[in-house]
C-alpha cells in the first residue's frame, strides 16, 4: 500500500510561497507509506529522510508541460508511460488538510480502511474543497456568461467532449459528483490505464506527443483569478473526471466528510457504506460554514462578493 504525496514544495509551503503553510505533521510524521513526488527543483530540507521521486527525472518534458496545463494529471500521465508506480495506490496533495478542514479523522487512521475498499471497488476518491457530497448539475448553457460564478468553459468544450466521447451534455450526462481534485486510488496498473486512457482523445485533442500545446486553450477554457497558478486545462480534466465512470458504468467508492459512500454516476446514485459520528455542534458548523459560502458563489448576492473579490485581488497585486 503506497501514497504519493504530489508536493510542489517551495511553492505551497517553502518560505516564499504565497500561503506560507507548512507541510502537514500528518504526513511528515507518519510511518505510513508515503512517497513524496517532487515538483521541485530539489529536495526540501525537510524531506531529506524522506523517499522522494522527482517528475522532472521520471519525464522533463511532462514536468514542463505539468507547470504549464497538467498539475496533478501530469503523475497520472508519467505513471501510465513509465510505469513507476507501486500497486494499489492513492495519490493526494500535500496540501490535502489545507483544502479539507471538515475532514473527520487523520488520513492515516483511514488508510487500511480506503485500500479495503479500493481492493472492493477498484477506484476511489478522497474529498475536497469542504463541501458536502452532492450532484453538480451540468446544464452548461445557463451558466456561460456569468462572471461571478466558477465556470470557466466556453461552449466549445462541450461540443468537444460530446464528440471525443459520443454523450450528450446534459441531455444524457445530467450531472457530475462533486470530487474535483485528483485525490484518487487504483488498486492496480490495469486499473490506472483504463481511466487515463480513456482520457487521452481528450490530451491528444490538446498536446502533441512532447505535450506541446496544438490548439488554443482559451477557446475552451480560461484563467479566473480564483486560484494561485491556475490552468485552464485542468478546469477541463476535472469537470470531467468521472465521465469514465458514466460511460462504463462501473462504480466507485469515495470518503467523505460524514462517512464512506460509493458513487454511481450513470444511475446517478450515492449510497452511504460507512458512517462517522459526528456530533450535532459539528454538523450544524459544517451546515452553517457552507450556507454561508454558497451565498458568496450561488446566492442573489453573488455578483457583490464577486466584485469586492476583484477589488481586493487588484489591492493585493499593487502590494
Amino acid at each position: 500500500m503506497t501514497i504519493y504525496l504530489i508536493t510542489a514544495y517551495d511553492f505551497n509551503h517553502g518560505i516564499n510561497s504565497r500561503t506560507k503553510q507548512p507541510l502537514d505533521d500528518r504526513f511528515l510524521k507518519s510511518n505510513r507509506n508515503y512517497q513524496y513526488y517532487l515538483i521541485d527543483e530539489g529536495v526540501p530540507d525537510i524531506l531529506r529522510s524522506k523517499s522522494v521521486l522527482f517528475e522532472k527525472k521520471i519525464d522533463p518534458q511532462l514536468a514542463i508541460a505539468g507547470k504549464k496545463h497538467f498539475g496533478e494529471w501530469a503523475f497520472l500521465l508519467a505513471e501510465a508511460k513509465h510505469s513507476f508506480c507501486k500497486y494499489p495506490f492513492f495519490m493526494v496533495s500535500s496540501r490535502f488538510y489545507q483544502k479539507n478542514n471538515w475532514i473527520y479523522s487523520d488520513l492515516n487512521k483511514e488508510w487500511d480502511t480506503l485500500f479495503q475498499y479500493l481492493e472492493r471497488y477498484g477506484w476511489g476518491f478522497l474529498p475536497s474543497y469542504d463541501r458536502p457530497l452532492r450532484w453538480i448539475d451540468l446544464k452548461w448553457k445557463n451558466k456561460i456568461g456569468k462572471p461571478y460564478l466558477f465556470f470557466p468553459f466556453t461552449e466549445k468544450t462541450f461540443h468537444l467532449l460530446q464528440d471525443l466521447y459520443q454523450v450528450q451534455i446534459p441531455d444524457q450526462y445530467t450531472a457530475t459528483s462533486d470530487l474535483f481534485c485528483n485525490y484518487i486510488g487504483f488498486h492496480s496498473r490495469e486499473h490506472l490505464l483504463s481511466y487515463v486512457n480513456f482520457y487521452q482523445p481528450l490530451v491528444e485533442t490538446f498536446f502533441d506527443e512532447n505535450y506541446n500545446l496544438k490548439i488554443d486553450i482559451s477557446e475552451y477554457a480560461s484563467s479566473t483569478g480564483h486560484f494561485q497558478n491556475e490552468k485552464p486545462f485542468t478546469f477541463i480534466l476535472e469537470l470531467f473526471s468521472h465521465l469514465f465512470f458514466y460511460k462504463t458504468e462501473k462504480p466507485f467508492f469515495t470518503l467523505h466528510y460524514d462517512g464512506y459512500y460509493e458513487v454511481n454516476e450513470s444511475k446517478k446514485t450515492m449510497s452511504r457504506i460507512k458512517k462517522f459520528p459526528l456530533t450535532l455542534s459539528t454538523k450544524a458548523n459544517r451546515f452553517f460554514d457552507w450556507q454561508w459560502r454558497k451565498v458568496k458563489t450561488d446566492g442573489v448576492l453573488a455578483p457583490l462578493f464577486f466584485n469586492l473579490g476583484k477589488i481586493k485581488r487588484k489591492y493585493l497585486s499593487k502590494k
